[in-house]
């Protein structure tokens, strides 16, 4: 968990877009279905929402930063690793409750 921890948190291999848990797991040097495990186990989510999660903080980040004022959302949300627009926009409805506009807008 620790060197998962390091390679997503530190190393933010999440933000590659086409990042899959083969290749997360060959960065790692260990089996897919090991990672899988721990995802699941530790996290209680499948791959995908957990490289989900990271993708949306990295947005909120970015959102409330300064480079926000001169980027379109769709823009930061690329950024953050999201692979497309539907995808962005589901994962974030899905989480918030809410479109991305009317999340920023009333926070």
């Amino acid at each position: 968990m620790e060197r998962l921890d390091h390679v997503l948190r530190e190393e933010e291999q999440f933000l590659d877009p086409d990042l899959s848990l083969k290749s997360l797991a060959t960065t790692l040097g260990v089996p897919s279905r090991y990672v899988s495990y721990l995802i699941n186990r530790y996290h209680h989510k499948n791959f995908k929402e957990y490289i989900n999660n990271f993708h949306l903080d990295a947005f909120l980040k970015k959102a409330q930063s300064e480079e926000a004022q001169q980027k379109t959302l769709l823009a930061l949300a690329l950024e953050s690793g999201f692979s497309s627009k539907s995808t962005f926009n589901q994962v974030f409805k899905n989480r918030f409750g809410k479109s991305p506009s009317q999340y920023l807008n009333q926070n």
